[in-house]
C-alpha cells in the first residue's frame, strides 16, 4: 500500500511512458528493487544511522528535478535522445535506487524486518508487491505512451518529475 501513488511508482510510470520499451524498464524495476529492498533488509537500520532521513529525501528530490530538467533537454522532433534513453533497463534501476533511499516504502521495509526477524520473508513479500504495483504501472503507462504523442508525454513526463523532486524537497511529498 506505501508504494500507491508514490514518487517512485510515478517514476517508473513516466519513464514507461516516454521511452516505451516497458520489458527492459520492468527489468531495470526489479533489479533496483533488488538492491534497495535487500538494503533495507539487511543494512537498513544501519544507513539510516550513518545517513540522516533529512539528507536522504535531500537527495531523492534532487535526482528528481534534475532527471526532470534532462528530460526537457531531449529533441524529440529528430528522435535524438538523452543518454538515460539509450538504456532504459538502467535508468529504471538506477532511478529505483537513488530515488528509494529514504523513501517510506524503504522505512516500511526496514519496520518489517525488525518487527519479523526473517529477512528472507520480508524481502520476498516486498520485492512481490513492488512487482506487482509497479509492472502493472508500466503496463497501463506504456499503453498510454501508444495513444499520445512521444512529444507530448516527455514534456508532461519532465514536468511531473520537476514537480514531484521540488515536492520532495520541501517535505511535502
Amino acid at each position: 500500500m506505501a508504494e500507491l501513488g508514490d514518487k517512485t511508482q510515478l517514476g517508473v510510470i513516466t519513464l514507461a511512458a516516454s521511452i516505451r520499451k516497458p520489458g527492459l524498464i520492468f527489468l531495470g524495476m526489479i533489479a533496483g528493487y533488488v538492491v534497495v529492498a535487500g538494503l533495507a533488509v539487511l543494512v537498513g537500520q544501519a544507513l539510516l544511522a550513518i545517513i540522516p532521513l533529512s539528507m536522504l529525501t535531500l537527495i531523492s528530490g534532487v535526482i528528481f528535478v534534475v532527471i526532470g530538467l534532462l528530460m526537457l533537454k531531449v529533441d524529440v522532433q529528430s528522435g535524438i535522445a538523452s543518454p538515460r534513453a539509450k538504456s532504459p533497463f538502467l535508468a529504471a534501476a538506477l532511478m529505483i535506487v537513488l530515488t528509494e533511499l529514504g523513501d517510506k516504502t524503504q522505512i516500511v521495509t526496514i519496520a518489517l524486518a525488525a518487527r519479523f526477524a526473517q529477512p528472507i520473508a520480508v524481502f520476498a513479500g516486498v520485492l512481490s508487491a513492488f512487482v506487482v504495483i509497479d509492472g502493472l504501472s508500466i503496463i497501463l503507462a506504456d499503453r498510454l505512451g501508444k495513444r499520445v504523442p512521444t512529444s507530448k508525454v516527455k514534456k508532461v513526463s519532465a514536468v511531473i518529475f520537476i514537480v514531484l523532486g521540488i515536492l520532495t524537497l520541501f517535505g511535502i511529498f
